[in-house]
């Protein structure tokens, strides 16, 4: 088999697995994550001047007391440094939160 057609292949199959776990996690959030407050602590961008690429960071307790510096999943346009927001994130995902 050609080595070309074995790469794509591989690589096809590790873009499926990584899509089946976001949507894994996502589910898991939605159906029994935890909600909180949490204040959006930085924005970054990681795009290149053609291509805007911004992260959105926001800081939050969980149930047992410890801060959290996680990602947003699902963020808007519209946020800000500093702003508050309301959030849901799983016990076992605390670094991956989405906005409600």
């Amino acid at each position: 088999m050609d080595k070309g057609i074995i790469i794509w292949m591989v690589f096809i199959g590790v873009i499926a697995v990584m899509l089946l776990v976001s949507r894994r996690i996502k589910s898991e959030i939605n159906e029994s994550g935890i909600e909180t407050d949490a204040v959006v602590s930085r924005i970054t961008d990681d795009g290149t001047l053609g291509d805007v690429d911004f992260d959105v960071y926001v800081r939050y307790r969980t149930e047992d007391g410890t801060e959290i510096e996680g990602i947003l999943s699902n963020p808007r346009d519209n946020l800000e440094e500093g702003q508050q927001v309301r959030i849901k994130y799983h016990p076992k995902y605390k670094n991956n939160a989405r906005l409600i």
